[in-house]
Order: structure tokens, then sequence, then C-alpha cells
């Protein structure tokens, strides 16, 4: 099939994904976002094929360097086909989960598509408008190499917005159902994939949830941040003394405590602000054995990043205070704009403030079903700390 040319106005000195405006030479021909388009250098010579949008500052999205690969269903077949190898062959999650990632972007040559899979529903979630443009080849795709699933499509008003759709045209044509009960080691889960977060659960923190549950049997845990309840409920399941789920989101909350007489445990869960949680405790002397901050991503963009770096920094120094001596804390960001480097920072800058050390004893990041890909390094987004907390000095003697 024939494609529009976009042509570079600058030399590509990498082979990074993502090709941003100011590279790239205004087209002849008015093309709509989402457009698929060849790819050719300044000097005129091939260079690749992928997604063109003019209203994004990531113009191009390079799908193929190959010549011989052009752009139509059964590139996009085989594709996906290569991402569910990774998973089913290669990692085995069906062994362990029955809820993964599928298809994770950049790093499965798909740059801006993500597919999840709950049980027998696979969400398909576009952050660029070609694969709005390409959705029946996508859902067709799917449905032959997983015959029995049902495709759904979930859309968020921020990427529409930015990429020059309308959700209601994704979520209309396949409309996402409503709950799903997931299986995650030992953990069931109940998912939302109508209304949750991202496509309906946090599929990066799995092997996060699992080494956290090993680690504290006959402990008082805090979840903050907790959604529904992911955390605390793999505590109880392991052998947890108690589990605190905190979260602002009713909804996430009603769910959480289905989720946990789903599991046969008992798990508080309090609709309250994590920092007012915390302060509260530390006014107290109340102190917790384990506690988990795994807040939603806290900045965007560049510009939000300082004040993402002083909101890591105030509720880890309050974690650091409340949890008690020789405690653990699991510290979590998934702004992919902070750094690994800069988020150790921020949380030793925090244990120093709270009058303690750490010993960190486990840096780690998303689950395997969430690769990286070697030319797009940031998608390296989250960072969990595991850290057992000394004491320094006294909690009276704090400031």
């Amino acid at each position: 099939m024939d494609l529009p040319v976009i042509t570079l106005s600058t030399a590509r000195r990498s082979r990074h994904p993502w090709i941003y405006r100011k590279m790239v030479r205004r087209p002849r021909e008015r093309l709509e976002p989402g457009a698929l388009v060849e790819i050719r250098a300044r000097t005129g010579e091939f260079a690749g094929r992928g997604i063109y949008n003019p209203k994004s500052e990531v113009a191009v999205r390079v799908l193929t360097e190959d010549p011989a690969e052009t752009l139509g269903p059964e590139f996009f077949r085989g594709r996906l086909a290569r991402a569910g190898e990774l998973r089913q062959t290669v990692l085995r999650i069906p062994e362990r989960s029955d809820a993964y990632r599928l298809v994770h972007g950049e790093a499965d040559g798909l740059s801006g598509l993500v597919v999840d899979r709950f049980a027998d529903v696979l969400v398909v979630k576009p952050y660029s408008a070609g694969y709005v443009r390409t959705l029946d080849w996508l859902v067709d795709a799917l449905g032959n190499l997983y015959p029995g699933s049902r495709v759904v499509a979930r859309a968020d008003e921020t990427t529409a917005r930015r990429e020059g759709f309308r959700v209601e045209d994704v979520e209309r044509r396949f409309p996402p159902v409503g709950r799903v009960a997931v299986r995650e080691h030992d953990l069931r889960m109940e998912v939302d994939l109508a209304s949750g977060h991202k496509t309906g659960y946090f599929l990066d923190q799995r092997d996060n949830r699992r080494r956290l549950a090993e680690l504290v049997r006959g402990m008082k845990v805090l979840d903050c941040f907790s959604y529904t309840g992911g955390f605390a409920i793999s505590a109880m399941l392991a052998g947890a003394a108690s589990a605190t789920a905190v979260e602002l989101d009713e909804k996430a909350l009603d769910v959480g405590r289905r989720n946990a007489v789903l599991n046969g445990v008992q798990v508080e869960f309090v609709h309250r602000d994590v920092f007012d949680c915390l302060r509260d405790m530390l006014a107290r002397g109340e102190e917790a054995d384990a506690i988990v901050l795994d807040p939603a991503k806290l900045a965007a963009v560049r510009a939000e990043v300082p004040r993402a770096m002083r909101t890591y920094g105030d509720m880890n120094r309050l974690a650091f205070q409340v949890v008690r001596d020789g405690g653990l804390v699991l510290s979590c960001s998934c702004s992919g704009l902070v750094s690994e480097g800069e988020f150790l920072s921020i949380i030793s800058r925090s244990a120093a403030e709270a009058g303690a050390t750490l010993q960190i004893f486990a840096v780690t990041g998303a689950a395997p079903d969430h690769p990286v890909s070697s030319i797009f390094p940031e998608g390296r987004y989250l960072k969990a700390v595991f850290s057992r907390v000394a004491r320094t000095r006294r909690r009276q003697d704090r400031p």
C-alpha cells in the first residue's frame, strides 16, 4: 500500500522511535492525525514507516525501519503475535496470573499502544491516534490470536485531546465491560474495566506485591494510596498481623472491600488523605511495622517534576518517621520523568530529615511483562525501593 511521505528536516542520529515535530518538514498534503506514513531522510532516502500526527509534539512514531515491512493488517498481527510469545512462551506468565500486559508500547515495537489481558478480556488502550484509525485491524488480529477472548477499548480524555480523536469514537465501537475477576499468584482481584485507573488494575506491581507479602508475616502493614487493596490483601494472605489501606478514591475503596471478602481476609479500608493519616499517626506516637507508598503518577510533564519531587520527599519523610525502628518501607514512583537516581536521592534526603538511616536491600521496577527497549530507555518508568529503617534519633527528638 502506498503511503503519504513525511520528510525529515534534520539528520536522525538515533533509532529512538519518537521523531519530534521540529524535526519534520510540513507535508505538502494535509494529513489527518494518526495517518500511516513513509518516512524519508532529508536527503530523500527511505528512513522508516510509522504514525504521523501534526497535532502532537511527537509528530512521528516510528514502527519499522525495514523497507520490506509494509504497514497493514499483517504487520500489526505479527507484532501482536511476537508480543504474546514473550509473555506466554518465554516468561510463561499465564502459569502465575491470568492478568498481564500483552503489549507495552515501544518495547513491543508498537509505539503508543497498550494491550492488557484480564482473564478472557483484552483491553486495548491507544495513546496515539494511529491506533484509533487501525482499531479494526488490531481487534481482528487479537481475536484470531486469542480465540474465545473479548476485545474492548478504553481511551482517556487527556490523550484524546492531545492526539485529536474522541473517546466516544473508540469506546462506542468496542465498549469496555464492567467488572471481571482475575488471578495473580494466590491473590484474587475484582477489576473494574469500565472506570478503573489505567486499564483497570496496576499490573506492573504484580511481582512487588508478591515480594512485599513474603516479608511482612506477623507485621502491622499500612498500605498508602492503596487503590483497590492489592498490597494490603496480598500481605494478609501471606500472614500479616493486620493491614490498613488508605485511599481517597471512594469507588476504589468499595472495590477493595469486595476484594478483601473475595480473598477471605480482613483489611481496614480508610477513606482519607495519606498525608493527614501519616501526620496524625506521628502526632499520636502510633507506629507501623511496614509501610507501602505507591502514589499515582505525580509528574506527567517536565514542568511538574519539581513539585513531584517535593511531594515524594514529604511522603517518604513522614513514612520514615511513622514506621518502627527496624520496620520496612516500600517507596514507589511511576513518574518516568523522575529518574531512578533522582528518586533514590529524594529517599535518602527524606531519611536524613526523619532522623533515620536506610538499608536499601532491593530496587526493582515493573513486572517483566512491561519490558524496556534498548532504544527507548525512558520506558523504565516504575521505581520500587525496598528498605529497612534504622533510627538515628528518638521520635521525640525530631523536628
